[in-house]
Protein backbone atom coordinates (compact mmCIF):
# COMPACT_ATOMS: atom_id res chain seq x y z
CA UNK A 1 0.00 0.00 0.00
CA UNK A 2 1.48 3.45 -0.82
CA UNK A 3 2.63 5.55 2.05
CA UNK A 4 -0.20 7.90 1.82
CA UNK A 5 -3.23 5.35 1.56
CA UNK A 6 -1.70 4.28 4.91
CA UNK A 7 -2.18 7.05 6.29
CA UNK A 8 -5.49 8.25 5.14
CA UNK A 9 -6.47 4.34 6.18
CA UNK A 10 -4.47 5.41 9.59
CA UNK A 11 -6.34 8.65 10.08
CA UNK A 12 -10.17 6.61 9.41
CA UNK A 13 -9.34 4.10 11.99
CA UNK A 14 -8.79 6.68 14.46
CA UNK A 15 -11.95 8.39 13.94
CA UNK A 16 -13.80 4.97 14.22
CA UNK A 17 -14.89 3.97 17.84
CA UNK A 18 -12.67 0.61 18.26
CA UNK A 19 -16.12 -0.91 20.04
CA UNK A 20 -20.04 0.07 20.60
CA UNK A 21 -20.63 3.35 22.64
CA UNK A 22 -21.72 3.01 26.03
CA UNK A 23 -25.58 4.40 26.22
CA UNK A 24 -25.13 5.72 30.24
CA UNK A 25 -27.36 8.66 31.04
CA UNK A 26 -27.47 10.08 34.38
CA UNK A 27 -30.34 11.91 35.05
CA UNK A 28 -29.16 14.80 38.37
CA UNK A 29 -33.22 15.16 39.65
CA UNK A 30 -34.13 17.90 42.45
CA UNK A 31 -37.41 15.55 43.04
CA UNK A 32 -37.91 12.32 41.83
CA UNK A 33 -41.77 10.48 41.95
CA UNK A 34 -40.93 7.10 41.65
CA UNK A 35 -44.54 6.06 41.97
CA UNK A 36 -43.22 2.58 43.36
CA UNK A 37 -41.54 4.13 46.60
CA UNK A 38 -42.48 8.04 47.27
CA UNK A 39 -41.07 11.47 46.64
CA UNK A 40 -37.28 11.52 46.38
CA UNK A 41 -35.44 14.89 46.93
CA UNK A 42 -32.37 15.28 45.08
CA UNK A 43 -31.91 12.02 43.52
CA UNK A 44 -30.05 10.50 40.43
CA UNK A 45 -31.71 8.16 38.19
CA UNK A 46 -28.92 6.10 35.99
CA UNK A 47 -30.33 5.28 32.79
CA UNK A 48 -28.26 2.24 30.88
CA UNK A 49 -29.42 0.87 27.16
CA UNK A 50 -32.43 2.44 27.68
CA UNK A 51 -33.33 0.98 30.90
CA UNK A 52 -33.30 2.29 34.86
CA UNK A 53 -30.05 0.80 36.05
CA UNK A 54 -30.50 2.84 39.51
CA UNK A 55 -32.52 5.19 41.11
CA UNK A 56 -31.52 7.00 44.55
CA UNK A 57 -30.25 9.72 46.57
CA UNK A 58 -26.95 8.65 47.30
CA UNK A 59 -25.53 7.46 43.61
CA UNK A 60 -22.61 8.50 42.49
CA UNK A 61 -22.62 9.76 38.89
CA UNK A 62 -20.23 7.69 36.62
CA UNK A 63 -17.48 9.19 34.84
CA UNK A 64 -18.74 8.50 31.27
CA UNK A 65 -22.25 9.10 32.32
CA UNK A 66 -24.11 11.47 29.91
CA UNK A 67 -25.41 14.05 32.35
CA UNK A 68 -29.05 15.69 32.58
CA UNK A 69 -29.37 18.69 34.54
CA UNK A 70 -32.46 18.46 36.29
CA UNK A 71 -31.64 20.05 39.56
CA UNK A 72 -34.34 22.14 39.80
CA UNK A 73 -36.71 19.98 38.16
CA UNK A 74 -38.96 17.29 39.31
CA UNK A 75 -38.82 13.90 36.80
CA UNK A 76 -41.26 11.66 36.93
CA UNK A 77 -42.46 8.25 34.97
CA UNK A 78 -43.74 9.64 31.40
CA UNK A 79 -47.65 9.19 31.75
CA UNK A 80 -49.71 5.98 30.07
CA UNK A 81 -52.86 6.50 29.12
CA UNK A 82 -55.24 3.51 29.17
CA UNK A 83 -57.39 4.04 26.51
CA UNK A 84 -57.04 7.04 23.74
CA UNK A 85 -58.49 7.97 20.48
CA UNK A 86 -55.77 10.22 19.83
CA UNK A 87 -54.65 10.19 16.58
CA UNK A 88 -57.60 8.88 14.43
CA UNK A 89 -59.13 12.26 13.73
CA UNK A 90 -61.30 12.54 16.78
CA UNK A 91 -63.31 11.07 19.53
CA UNK A 92 -66.05 9.91 17.37
CA UNK A 93 -64.07 8.16 14.80
CA UNK A 94 -65.65 4.98 13.72
CA UNK A 95 -69.54 5.44 13.18
CA UNK A 96 -70.38 1.71 11.51
CA UNK A 97 -72.05 -0.37 14.30
CA UNK A 98 -69.93 -3.68 13.86
CA UNK A 99 -66.84 -3.63 12.11
CA UNK A 100 -64.53 -5.92 14.80
CA UNK A 101 -62.30 -6.63 11.68
CA UNK A 102 -61.30 -3.19 11.54
CA UNK A 103 -58.06 -2.09 13.19
CA UNK A 104 -56.96 1.70 14.32
CA UNK A 105 -53.30 0.49 12.91
CA UNK A 106 -55.31 1.36 9.53
CA UNK A 107 -56.24 4.78 10.70
CA UNK A 108 -53.24 5.96 13.19
CA UNK A 109 -51.67 8.94 11.90
CA UNK A 110 -48.04 9.53 13.38
CA UNK A 111 -48.00 13.06 12.29
CA UNK A 112 -51.03 13.71 13.98
CA UNK A 113 -51.35 17.43 16.12
CA UNK A 114 -52.92 14.65 19.09
CA UNK A 115 -50.05 13.15 19.42
CA UNK A 116 -47.36 15.76 19.24
CA UNK A 117 -49.60 17.57 22.16
CA UNK A 118 -49.44 14.18 23.69
CA UNK A 119 -45.51 14.44 24.03
CA UNK A 120 -45.53 17.93 24.95
CA UNK A 121 -48.32 16.99 27.71
CA UNK A 122 -45.69 14.12 28.91
CA UNK A 123 -47.79 11.07 27.13
CA UNK A 124 -45.28 8.31 26.73
CA UNK A 125 -47.48 5.03 25.82
CA UNK A 126 -51.67 5.30 24.69
CA UNK A 127 -52.97 2.31 24.06
CA UNK A 128 -55.03 3.74 21.18
CA UNK A 129 -58.62 2.83 20.53
CA UNK A 130 -62.14 3.77 18.78
CA UNK A 131 -64.67 5.99 19.28
CA UNK A 132 -67.73 5.28 21.67
CA UNK A 133 -70.12 6.08 18.70
CA UNK A 134 -70.20 2.35 17.77
CA UNK A 135 -71.08 -0.90 19.22
CA UNK A 136 -68.03 -2.98 17.85
CA UNK A 137 -65.38 -0.87 16.47
CA UNK A 138 -63.02 -2.83 16.10
CA UNK A 139 -59.04 -3.44 17.51
CA UNK A 140 -56.78 -0.66 19.20
CA UNK A 141 -53.25 -0.92 19.65
CA UNK A 142 -50.61 0.31 22.49
CA UNK A 143 -48.81 2.97 20.74
CA UNK A 144 -45.59 4.57 22.04
CA UNK A 145 -45.36 8.29 21.32
CA UNK A 146 -42.21 7.95 18.96
CA UNK A 147 -41.72 7.55 15.49
CA UNK A 148 -42.74 8.43 12.06
CA UNK A 149 -44.69 5.12 10.88
CA UNK A 150 -47.25 2.54 12.63
CA UNK A 151 -44.80 0.42 12.88
CA UNK A 152 -42.35 2.19 14.38
CA UNK A 153 -44.91 3.38 17.01
CA UNK A 154 -46.16 0.37 18.02
CA UNK A 155 -45.14 -1.55 20.81
CA UNK A 156 -48.45 -4.28 21.19
CA UNK A 157 -50.61 -4.91 17.69
CA UNK A 158 -53.61 -5.95 19.48
CA UNK A 159 -54.63 -4.78 22.72
CA UNK A 160 -58.41 -5.63 22.89
CA UNK A 161 -61.34 -5.22 21.16
CA UNK A 162 -63.81 -2.01 21.13
CA UNK A 163 -67.31 -2.25 22.16
CA UNK A 164 -69.62 0.35 23.03
CA UNK A 165 -73.18 0.57 24.85
CA UNK A 166 -73.46 4.43 23.69
CA UNK A 167 -76.73 4.68 22.00
CA UNK A 168 -75.92 6.66 18.47
CA UNK A 169 -80.25 7.37 18.16
CA UNK A 170 -80.71 7.62 21.87
CA UNK A 171 -82.20 4.00 21.98
CA UNK A 172 -79.96 2.18 25.25
CA UNK A 173 -82.27 -0.93 24.72
CA UNK A 174 -82.22 -1.57 21.22
CA UNK A 175 -77.92 -1.06 21.68
CA UNK A 176 -77.96 -3.40 24.08
CA UNK A 177 -80.09 -5.79 22.19
CA UNK A 178 -78.14 -5.35 19.56
CA UNK A 179 -74.99 -6.24 21.32
CA UNK A 180 -76.76 -9.42 22.91
CA UNK A 181 -77.63 -10.65 19.14
CA UNK A 182 -73.67 -10.03 18.25
CA UNK A 183 -72.46 -11.68 21.09
CA UNK A 184 -74.60 -14.53 20.99
CA UNK A 185 -74.09 -14.95 16.66
CA UNK A 186 -70.15 -15.09 17.90
CA UNK A 187 -70.95 -17.84 20.66
CA UNK A 188 -73.06 -20.06 18.30
CA UNK A 189 -69.86 -19.72 15.53
CA UNK A 190 -67.97 -21.12 18.31
CA UNK A 191 -69.87 -23.99 18.87
CA UNK A 192 -70.30 -24.62 15.04
CA UNK A 193 -66.62 -24.41 15.52
CA UNK A 194 -66.23 -27.01 18.13
CA UNK A 195 -68.40 -29.01 16.41
CA UNK A 196 -66.31 -29.58 13.11
CA UNK A 197 -63.62 -29.95 14.91
CA UNK A 198 -64.65 -32.96 17.60
CA UNK A 199 -66.14 -34.42 13.90
CA UNK A 200 -62.46 -33.85 12.64
CA UNK A 201 -61.09 -35.73 15.10
CA UNK A 202 -63.56 -38.49 14.97
CA UNK A 203 -62.25 -38.84 11.63
CA UNK A 204 -58.84 -38.54 11.94
CA UNK A 205 -58.04 -41.05 14.25
CA UNK A 206 -60.28 -43.54 12.23
CA UNK A 207 -58.12 -42.72 9.59
CA UNK A 208 -60.03 -41.57 6.85
CA UNK A 209 -57.98 -38.18 7.35
CA UNK A 210 -54.72 -37.63 6.80
CA UNK A 211 -53.94 -33.73 7.98
CA UNK A 212 -52.01 -33.38 11.06
CA UNK A 213 -54.24 -30.72 12.52
CA UNK A 214 -57.94 -28.90 12.15
CA UNK A 215 -57.53 -25.76 9.71
CA UNK A 216 -60.83 -24.20 9.74
CA UNK A 217 -60.66 -20.46 11.10
CA UNK A 218 -63.87 -18.21 11.31
CA UNK A 219 -64.57 -15.46 9.02
CA UNK A 220 -61.87 -12.83 9.32
CA UNK A 221 -64.72 -10.47 9.61
CA UNK A 222 -65.96 -12.51 12.64
CA UNK A 223 -62.60 -13.69 14.12
CA UNK A 224 -61.81 -11.07 16.59
CA UNK A 225 -65.39 -11.45 18.20
CA UNK A 226 -65.22 -15.20 18.29
CA UNK A 227 -61.81 -14.30 20.12
CA UNK A 228 -63.51 -12.05 22.92
CA UNK A 229 -65.90 -14.96 23.48
CA UNK A 230 -62.79 -17.50 24.15
CA UNK A 231 -61.23 -15.28 25.82
CA UNK A 232 -58.29 -14.81 23.65
CA UNK A 233 -59.39 -10.84 23.08
CA UNK A 234 -60.11 -8.12 25.83
CA UNK A 235 -63.62 -6.22 24.97
CA UNK A 236 -63.19 -2.90 26.26
CA UNK A 237 -66.25 -1.47 26.96
CA UNK A 238 -67.98 2.04 27.08
CA UNK A 239 -70.08 2.14 29.65
CA UNK A 240 -72.39 5.68 29.43
CA UNK A 241 -74.37 5.31 32.91
CA UNK A 242 -75.56 3.13 36.05
CA UNK A 243 -78.37 1.64 34.10
CA UNK A 244 -76.47 0.10 31.33
CA UNK A 245 -74.05 -2.19 34.37
CA UNK A 246 -76.84 -4.88 34.96
CA UNK A 247 -75.97 -5.73 31.28
CA UNK A 248 -72.64 -5.88 31.95
CA UNK A 249 -73.31 -8.06 35.15
CA UNK A 250 -75.31 -10.22 32.74
CA UNK A 251 -72.73 -10.69 30.17
CA UNK A 252 -70.15 -11.25 32.39
CA UNK A 253 -72.25 -14.22 33.76
CA UNK A 254 -73.24 -15.74 30.65
CA UNK A 255 -70.03 -15.58 28.47
CA UNK A 256 -67.01 -14.74 31.48
CA UNK A 257 -66.11 -12.10 29.28
CA UNK A 258 -62.15 -10.58 29.71
CA UNK A 259 -62.98 -6.65 30.00
CA UNK A 260 -62.14 -3.58 30.88
CA UNK A 261 -64.84 -0.56 31.69
CA UNK A 262 -64.40 2.56 30.12
CA UNK A 263 -66.70 4.49 32.10
CA UNK A 264 -68.69 7.67 31.55
CA UNK A 265 -69.63 10.35 34.48
CA UNK A 266 -73.11 8.86 35.25
CA UNK A 267 -71.60 5.52 36.36
CA UNK A 268 -70.79 6.64 39.99
CA UNK A 269 -74.33 6.23 41.09
CA UNK A 270 -73.65 2.49 41.02
CA UNK A 271 -70.90 2.61 42.35
CA UNK A 272 -70.56 -0.58 44.63
CA UNK A 273 -72.32 -2.84 41.54
CA UNK A 274 -68.63 -1.14 39.47
CA UNK A 275 -66.70 -2.65 42.26
CA UNK A 276 -68.45 -6.22 42.55
CA UNK A 277 -67.97 -6.70 38.71
CA UNK A 278 -64.68 -6.78 39.75
CA UNK A 279 -63.28 -5.68 36.20
CA UNK A 280 -60.60 -2.74 35.48
CA UNK A 281 -61.65 0.18 35.63
CA UNK A 282 -60.63 4.09 33.41
CA UNK A 283 -62.66 6.50 33.48
CA UNK A 284 -63.53 9.02 30.69
CA UNK A 285 -61.97 12.10 29.93
CA UNK A 286 -65.24 13.64 31.88
CA UNK A 287 -65.51 11.59 34.70
CA UNK A 288 -63.71 13.11 37.17
CA UNK A 289 -66.01 15.92 37.70
CA UNK A 290 -69.37 17.44 36.39
CA UNK A 291 -72.08 19.65 37.28
CA UNK A 292 -75.51 17.95 37.73
CA UNK A 293 -78.88 19.41 38.29
CA UNK A 294 -81.59 18.20 40.55
CA UNK A 295 -84.65 17.09 38.08
CA UNK A 296 -86.70 18.33 41.16
CA UNK A 297 -85.61 21.36 43.12
CA UNK A 298 -83.41 22.78 39.89
CA UNK A 299 -80.08 22.99 42.25
CA UNK A 300 -76.80 22.21 40.62
CA UNK A 301 -74.30 20.67 42.41
CA UNK A 302 -70.78 19.50 40.98
CA UNK A 303 -70.30 15.90 41.31
CA UNK A 304 -66.68 13.95 41.57
CA UNK A 305 -67.29 10.54 39.89
CA UNK A 306 -63.20 10.02 41.20
CA UNK A 307 -63.83 10.34 44.52
CA UNK A 308 -66.58 8.55 44.88
CA UNK A 309 -65.00 5.75 43.09
CA UNK A 310 -61.82 5.86 45.34
CA UNK A 311 -63.70 6.01 48.43
CA UNK A 312 -64.88 3.05 47.39
CA UNK A 313 -61.67 1.33 47.24
CA UNK A 314 -61.87 1.04 43.14
CA UNK A 315 -58.65 1.29 41.47
CA UNK A 316 -58.88 3.28 38.29
CA UNK A 317 -56.70 4.67 35.50
CA UNK A 318 -57.97 8.30 33.85
CA UNK A 319 -58.30 9.81 30.32
CA UNK A 320 -57.51 12.86 29.06
CA UNK A 321 -59.07 14.96 26.01
CA UNK A 322 -57.63 15.12 22.60
CA UNK A 323 -59.91 17.46 21.10
CA UNK A 324 -57.78 19.95 21.07
CA UNK A 325 -59.94 22.33 23.10
CA UNK A 326 -61.00 21.11 26.39
CA UNK A 327 -58.83 22.02 29.59
CA UNK A 328 -59.01 17.90 29.80
CA UNK A 329 -56.25 17.39 27.90
CA UNK A 330 -53.95 19.16 29.87
CA UNK A 331 -52.66 16.15 32.56
CA UNK A 332 -52.25 18.46 35.44
CA UNK A 333 -55.98 19.79 34.87
CA UNK A 334 -57.25 16.04 35.35
CA UNK A 335 -54.55 15.59 38.35
CA UNK A 336 -55.45 19.08 40.05
CA UNK A 337 -58.90 18.41 39.84
CA UNK A 338 -58.78 15.12 41.33
CA UNK A 339 -57.15 16.67 44.20
CA UNK A 340 -59.53 19.39 44.13
CA UNK A 341 -62.34 16.67 44.68
CA UNK A 342 -60.18 14.93 47.90
CA UNK A 343 -58.49 12.47 45.98
CA UNK A 344 -54.78 12.09 47.54
CA UNK A 345 -51.61 12.88 45.36
CA UNK A 346 -50.32 9.82 45.16
CA UNK A 347 -53.89 8.28 43.67
CA UNK A 348 -54.17 10.35 41.34
CA UNK A 349 -50.41 10.28 40.46
CA UNK A 350 -51.26 6.82 39.90
CA UNK A 351 -54.21 7.07 37.88
CA UNK A 352 -51.86 8.05 35.09
CA UNK A 353 -48.53 5.85 35.47
CA UNK A 354 -48.99 2.50 37.50
CA UNK A 355 -52.73 2.04 37.09
CA UNK A 356 -52.82 2.18 32.92
CA UNK A 357 -50.14 0.07 33.52
CA UNK A 358 -51.19 -2.75 35.19
CA UNK A 359 -54.84 -2.84 32.97
CA UNK A 360 -52.56 -3.07 29.73
CA UNK A 361 -50.24 -5.75 31.10
CA UNK A 362 -47.23 -3.32 30.90
CA UNK A 363 -46.62 -2.88 34.44
CA UNK A 364 -43.46 -5.09 34.58
CA UNK A 365 -41.89 -2.49 32.13
CA UNK A 366 -43.54 1.23 33.03
CA UNK A 367 -45.46 3.33 35.08
CA UNK A 368 -42.85 3.60 37.90
CA UNK A 369 -39.00 4.52 38.34
CA UNK A 370 -37.36 1.75 39.84
CA UNK A 371 -34.30 -0.74 38.34
CA UNK A 372 -35.34 -3.00 35.67
CA UNK A 373 -38.09 -0.95 34.05
CA UNK A 374 -38.05 1.04 30.52
CA UNK A 375 -36.55 4.80 31.25
CA UNK A 376 -39.95 6.37 29.98
CA UNK A 377 -39.37 9.49 32.00
CA UNK A 378 -40.61 13.28 31.94
CA UNK A 379 -38.84 16.37 33.50
CA UNK A 380 -41.19 18.77 34.75
CA UNK A 381 -40.08 22.10 35.71
CA UNK A 382 -42.25 22.00 38.65
CA UNK A 383 -45.08 20.48 40.56
CA UNK A 384 -47.20 18.08 38.43
CA UNK A 385 -50.39 19.37 40.01
CA UNK A 386 -49.29 23.42 39.03
CA UNK A 387 -50.48 24.99 35.66
CA UNK A 388 -47.28 26.96 35.72
CA UNK A 389 -45.51 23.41 35.20
CA UNK A 390 -44.27 22.79 31.85
CA UNK A 391 -42.92 19.34 30.46
CA UNK A 392 -38.97 20.30 29.57
CA UNK A 393 -38.15 16.97 28.14
CA UNK A 394 -39.55 13.23 27.28
CA UNK A 395 -37.16 9.95 27.50
CA UNK A 396 -39.08 7.02 25.86
CA UNK A 397 -36.91 4.13 25.84
CA UNK A 398 -34.09 5.85 27.05
CA UNK A 399 -34.06 7.88 24.02
CA UNK A 400 -34.96 11.81 24.16
CA UNK A 401 -37.97 12.43 22.33
CA UNK A 402 -39.24 16.05 23.03
CA UNK A 403 -37.53 19.10 24.21
CA UNK A 404 -39.49 22.08 25.16
CA UNK A 405 -36.14 23.96 23.79
CA UNK A 406 -36.63 22.42 20.44
CA UNK A 407 -40.37 22.92 20.18
CA UNK A 408 -40.84 24.53 16.58
CA UNK A 409 -44.59 24.84 16.83
CA UNK A 410 -43.83 26.60 20.37
CA UNK A 411 -41.37 29.23 18.94
CA UNK A 412 -43.54 29.65 16.12
CA UNK A 413 -46.60 30.28 18.45
CA UNK A 414 -44.73 32.29 21.18
CA UNK A 415 -41.34 33.04 19.76
CA UNK A 416 -37.57 32.20 20.09
CA UNK A 417 -37.52 32.21 24.02
CA UNK A 418 -40.41 30.10 24.83
CA UNK A 419 -38.98 26.81 24.54
CA UNK A 420 -36.38 28.01 27.32
CA UNK A 421 -38.92 29.12 30.18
Amino acid sequence: MKPFLVFVAAALAALLPTSPAQDLVAIRAGKVWTISSGLLENAVILVKDGRIEAVGADLEVPWNATVVDARDKVVMPAWILAHSTAGLGGGNNERMQNVPFLTVADGLDPSSLAIEEGRRNGVGVANVMPGNQTLVAGRGLIARYVGRTVEEMTLRERSGLKLSFAAGQGNVIAQIREMRRVLDDAAALKKDLERKREEWQKAKDAGAIKDEEFKEEPDETKKPLVDLIEGKLVGWLYVPGSAELAEVARLKEKYALKLVLILGPRCYKAAEQVKALGYPVVLDENALEFRETDPETGDEKIVSPAKVFADAGIEFAISLGDDGRGPERHPWWQLATMVRSGIDRETALRSLTSVPAKILGLDAELGTIQAGRAANLQVLTGDPFQATSWVDTVMIDGEIVYERSKDQRLKLLFGENEGNK
